[in-house]
């Protein structure tokens, strides 16, 4: 195991998880609209968009920290 594989892997896992938390507060910030058309108006506005770009984000990180564990990663070089 490279040491630089698992700082990636663990910044990778802290992206994801600050990526859902993000998630999280913004559909809380939703739901706390005074009336239907504000959540409606933040759904549409804030929310989709946002939601869309952060689990892209997260599908991205996961699937780089894949292969950078796979069977065909780089391998590091050797230390001489």
């Amino acid at each position: 195991m490279h040491l630089l594989q698992l700082g990636f892997t663990l910044l990778g896992l802290l992206w994801c998880a600050g990526s859902v938390a993000a998630l999280a507060a913004l559909l809380t910030w939703r739901e706390r609209a005074a009336t239907f058309v504000v959540r409606t108006q933040r759904l549409l506005v804030v929310v989709l968009p946002c939601a869309t770009l952060l689990l892209g984000s997260v599908l991205w990180t996961l699937l780089h920290v894949m292969l950078l564990w796979g069977p065909n990663a780089p391998q590091p070089l050797a230390v001489r």
